[in-house]
């Protein structure tokens, strides 16, 4: 998935300016695509390079006379791991003046905005060094009188952002804090992983409710519906369960300790104490090994935290940076929402570990409308009642009739999550980045968002050919080992003057 980014600026030369600001920044390296294949057509065309940039500058000429599109309206720069743009927008299209200069990168591009910040810094040195618009030699003056300056590159608002700041302004600023913090914790990431599955969530809520009543589980003594040996030690490894022994009265069953381990019963046995219901020694009273579920597991069992923690973990595992991530509070209702910007489009996610209701469908529907999402996923563990499923398809067909650009996905489970996700932040960063670059279609002949899609695809494919065809798997190295596995013995004994023949005598007289 591609992530996009930009920057805005007020100030923008003039349309017969474009190309000598394109060749500056050639000259600081970073070379103009679009431009660049304009240039090569010239080249071919008149047979050499001399007069190329004399025709370019008739054809620039010649467009504007028209009153055709802007024969530079933006370029594209192409790098190993990202792509810059700027755009010089268009006031007569109902654009504000002005330029945007943008990055379109991978998850694994490092440093994407720095990137983004220097290439708006050397455009912005561009127009200092050429004296041709005021407006940037007297941001200085600006800067110091303390009003705004033109000159400054801000981040690009979109109408979308205005729901999202609602839904951050609602929310207290030390709780989303501590909420990023839990979320990002390691200890609840595995523990959150290990309760996708239904099983494990009923056991351990059987637990809890079995250990408040007095009567912990006992592995040894439970049916064939307990979890497996090797469950029990994932739990306990992620500190949803804990080990403890248990001293119970063989007379009375009364509960007497519960020790962390086989070392503080230990301690006990030696200090020779005593049943206080039989007096009978400890050692003699009955001794098992119970199962007690942690704090922890309380904590993601209630209001769905758990829930809560994945999606936020496989959000950020898709490539969405913690600054486009709110997690709103918990209530006390069971339910938790959770708001992420992909490319600048918002998605509402409500979700709640038990049934979708009607009730519930009506409150997403609200925290919906109050966020003007474009996008709402309901996620729940149980079953989706009719009713409930009827009344969100009516929204969101009313949504589509109304005009408006709106996605609802329901999902049943946790296990299709990672891939319904995948694919709708996949769509709307597709969209997203059309709709920021459509402009230079007509300028480049094609579309510049499928270009750039295919671009990262095909570069990806390739590294991972390259990755392969550089560390072949030897199949020697790996036979070689397979027939010294089997071999009857592993010492070389024509070292020490003997056979094996020799071995087996004397070991055997």
């Amino acid at each position: 998935m591609l992530h996009l980014a930009s920057r805005i600026i007020d100030l923008c030369p003039a349309p017969d300016e474009h190309l000598w600001l394109l060749a500056r920044l050639q000259q600081r390296e970073f070379v103009p695509l679009i431009r660049s294949l304009r240039l090569s057509c010239y080249e071919r065309a008149l047979s050499g390079s001399q007069g190329v940039n004399e025709l370019e500058e008739s054809l620039a000429a010649h467009t504007m006379l028209q009153g055709q599109a802007a024969y530079v309206s933006g370029e594209i720069f192409c790098f190993e791991d990202h792509v810059l743009f700027l755009l010089f927008e268009n006031p007569e299209a109902g654009s504000p003046a002005g330029m945007r200069a943008g990055i379109v990168y991978e998850r694994g591009t490092t440093e994407p905005i720095r990137k983004l910040e220097y290439f708006c810094q050397t455009v912005s040195e561009c127009l200092m060094e050429s004296g041709r618009v005021e407006s940037v030699e007297s941001s200085a003056a600006l800067e110091k009188s303390g009003q705004s300056s033109r000159s400054d590159w801000r981040p690009a608002t979109l109408s979308d952002s205005k729901g999202f700041a609602r839904f951050v302004a609602k929310q207290d600023i030390d709780a989303l804090s501590t909420i990023v913090c839990k979320e990002n914790a390691t200890e609840r990431v595995r523990a959150s992983e290990l309760l996708d599955d239904d099983y494990t969530r009923l056991f351990l809520r059987r637990a809890h409710e079995a250990y408040a009543e007095g009567l912990p589980i006992n592995p040894a003594t439970e049916d064939a519906t307990f979890p497996s040996e090797y469950t029990m030690n994932r739990l306990t490894e992620v500190g949803l369960l804990r080990r403890e022994v248990l001293v119970s009265c063989r007379k009375t069953g009364h509960t007497l300790f519960s020790l962390p381990s086989a070392d503080a019963l230990a301690v006990m046995t030696i200090s020779n104490a005593r049943c206080s219901e039989c007096g009978a020694a400890i050692a003699d009273e009955r001794i098992e090994e119970v199962a007690a579920p942690t704090p922890l597991s309380s904590i993601l069992l209630e209001d769905g935290a758990w829930m809560v923690n994945r999606l936020h973990t496989i959000i950020r595992q898709l490539g969405i940076p913690e600054s486009e991530i709110v997690i709103e509070p918990p209530t006390g209702d069971g339910e938790a929402r959770l708001l992420a910007r992909v490319c600048g489009v918002p998605f509402l996610i409500v979700m709640r570990d038990g049934d979708l209701t009607p009730a519930f469908a009506r409150r997403a529907v609200g925290t919906k409308i109050e966020t003007d999402a474009r996008h709402l996923v309901i996620v729940v563990t149980g079953a989706i009642h009719k009713e409930s499923r009827l009344s969100l398809h009516n929204f969101a067909n009313r949504m589509t009739r109304s005009g408006s650009d709106f996605e609802l996905i329901i999902i049943q489970g946790m296990s299709t999550v990672r891939e319904e996700l995948r694919r709708s932040f996949e769509q709307a960063s597709r969209q997203a980045l059309a709709e920021q670059l459509c402009e230079l279609n007509s300028n480049f002949g094609l579309d510049v968002a499928h270009f750039i899609n295919t671009r990262f695809q095909l570069l990806h494919e390739m590294k991972e050919t390259n990755r392969r065809a550089l560390s072949p798997v030897s199949e020697e190295p790996a036979q070689a080992l397979q027939k010294r596995a089997h071999s009857p013995s592993i010492v070389d004994h024509e070292i020490f003057g003997m056979s094996e023949v020799d071995e087996t005598a004397a070991l055997n007289p």
